[in-house]
């Protein structure tokens, strides 16, 4: 059976014959060339890496979902820290970028309209490519272009006016934007558009007259007209009392109900469907011949198409990302200080000087988690800060004090800060400058592996021999209670050797221990050890309270350099639980004279 044109009616409303006729000026300003937001252009990455073990010991994870803010761009935020790079230009790239996102607002909020179109133009895009079928191409092509006409006109809303940008990632782009949306090419696009989405809105329905033979067997089938609304099959029943509606059918005959592919059209979705093999053969047929007709149809927009096969749209695509990073960026920070915390721009020092003065630096992973058990309010007079100080005077820090008295959450701290720095991101202090490292290198803890015939301590010591491994003078090394599994005795000999070899590398390091022997030891490791990197003792403090004559021990969180103080934490704690001799000793006195006096009645 062959599907013949019975006669050519006019189509409703395309206008597209006209348009074949319009000549334009192509100006390729819309290059391919990828602008890269994170990296200066020409600038090659260069990253140090943290392990997914250290990842998860460092718990990053928090911070990445709190940056990311949609789970989609969790990976992309993940990438970004475990790839920290050491290269000041590009962490200075992306300060100077989050800067002008403070400073314009406004700037901000446009951005964040258009990487909603970027996601549009992500599956627009990918359809386009993805089709055999020219007609399908040319819809999604069309639709392709239609969004990067949006998405042109939502950046040059943006960037108009935005003349102090001080960054160069910025004011690359805004150039950009605006040159292609100065030019003929652009202007021309954007006109024809319109015409074009709106003759391929027309065809929402044809009209098919089938002729039978005496057997009312389907021989021929004629196309009556192309329409701009869809049918609406009904039963005969209720077409009989509808009224009379020239574009409702008497019943629905086929609604192929496996659609195996749809394209975003404007607010809708054409659905496309694709018969199956054993579908009737007068179907398959009816179907591949309006196929070939619709693409008749269409023909006068593919000249128009071919004009534009200049633009491409992967550098916007490679923007989304990128954009997401810095609206991210930029919310943590306006969250941070929204709970009365600090965020600021770091100095970046050389990385040579192996330097860092935190101010006010605290765990935004610790603010993160007080800050779901708030409403509203301020967290500035619930969340410790410290100051912190690598210099000559220490590099290495020897960090004892009482259980749960802060230490892990303090080296926590320092490591996330400078993660944070390396990623080109604001950091929490009031004010801070940090030399860069080539790698961080974190031990927080271990899981017993009784597979393992070594155990804990080999397991333990394996990790260790890996850091000094890699390690190198410029690098920061994080362990927190490294062999607490073992002796006193053995640990203590085993972390001597370990903070002896720090010094000789000259690393920055935290050594958070519950050995006091350890940080008593630093004036003789000190003297006997080469190296550029001090050790200094650092305590996790305690403030006193007084509470019916006796003294309260209550964690301060605040670490300081001082001697540690040893056996004084055990005494302090001894007498806040009761059990001190003198305590105990004053308990049974107590329960003596009670169980006299109850002898005596």
């Amino acid at each position: 059976m062959d599907m013949i044109e019975g006669r050519k009616l006019p189509v409703a409303s395309i206008a597209f014959n006209d348009l074949v006729y319009e000549r334009m000026n192509n100006v390729a300003v819309s290059s391919s060339e990828s602008i890269h937001l994170l990296y200066p252009s020409g600038t090659y990455e260069s990253a140090a890496r943290l392990s997914e073990q250290e990842l998860q010991e460092l718990e990053c994870m928090p911070l990445i979902h709190a940056i990311a803010g949609e789970r989609k761009y969790d990976q992309n935020m993940r990438s970004i820290i475990q790839q920290f790079t050491h290269d000041p230009s590009v962490i200075a790239y992306r300060l100077d970028i989050i800067d002008d996102f403070i400073d314009h607002p406004e700037l901000l909020s446009h951005v964040e309209k258009s990487n909603t179109i970027i996601d549009e133009m992500r599956f627009a895009t990918g359809k386009s490519h993805s089709h055999d079928s020219g007609l399908l191409q040319t819809v999604s092509r069309l639709r392709e272009l239609t969004i990067y006409v949006d998405f042109i006109a939502q950046m040059q809303r943006a960037f108009a006016g935005q003349e102090s940008l001080k960054s160069a990632g910025l004011r690359r782009l805004r150039d950009r934007i605006l040159r292609i949306f100065d030019s003929a090419d652009y202007k021309n696009l954007a006109i024809q558009l319109p015409k074009l989405q709106h003759g391929l809105d027309s065809i929402a329905s044809v009209t098919i007259g089938i002729n039978l033979d005496a057997q009312l067997n389907p021989v021929q089938a004629t196309l009556v007209s192309i329409n701009d609304r869809r049918f609406t099959g009904e039963s005969l029943f209720g077409k009989l009392f509808a009224g009379g509606n020239e574009y409702q059918g008497i019943s629905e005959l086929y609604k192929d109900p496996d659609v195996i592919e749809s394209i975003v059209h404007n607010t809708e979705k054409i659905q496309v469907s694709i018969a199956a093999e054993e579908e009737a053969s007068l179907r398959r047929v009816l179907f591949r011949d309006l196929k070939k007709l619709l693409k008749n149809v269409l023909k006068p927009v593919y000249p128009i198409i071919d004009q534009y096969l200049h633009i491409r749209c992967k550098w916007i695509l490679g923007l989304e990302a990128e954009f997401a990073f810095y609206i991210g960026a930029v919310k943590f920070i306006q969250r941070m200080r929204g709970l009365g915390l600090p965020m600021c721009r770091p100095a970046i020092l050389p990385m040579g000087q192996k330097e860092g003065r935190l101010y006010d630096n605290y765990n935004v992973n610790l603010a993160l988690r007080m800050s779901y058990k708030i409403d509203e309010g301020s967290l500035n007079d619930r969340i410790v800060s410290n100051d912190v100080c690598f210099d000559e005077e220490g590099r290495i820090f020897i960090l004892t004090g009482p259980n749960s008295g802060g230490k892990t959450t303090y080296a926590q701290a320092i490591g996330l800060t400078q993660v944070l720095m390396q990623c080109g991101l604001y950091v929490p202090c009031s004010r801070a400058e940090i030399s860069p490292v080539d790698a961080l290198h974190v031990y927080f803890n271990v899981e017993e592996q009784a597979a393992l015939e070594t155990g804990r301590l080999g397991v333990e010591s394996k990790r260790i021999g890996e850091i000094f491994g890699a390690a190198t003078s410029n690098s920061m090394v994080l362990l927190n209670e490294a062999f607490s599994s073992t002796s006193p005795g053995e640990s203590f000999y085993l972390m001597k050797d370990i903070v002896s070899a720090l010094k000789l590398l000259g690393v920055r390091a935290v050594v958070a221990t519950h050995l006091h022997e350890l940080a008593e030891s630093i004036d003789r490791i000190n003297e006997e050890v080469e190296g550029s990197s001090k050790l200094i003792s650092m305590v996790a403090g305690m403030k006193e309270a007084t509470d019916h004559g006796g003294t309260l021990s209550n964690r301060s969180y605040k670490v300081r350099p001082c001697r540690p103080q040893g056996k004084s934490f055990a005494m302090d704690i001894a007498r806040q639980y009761g059990i001190s001799f003198n305590q105990l000793a004053e308990t049974i006195r107590e329960r003596k004279a009670g169980s006299l006096a109850i002898y005596d009645k």
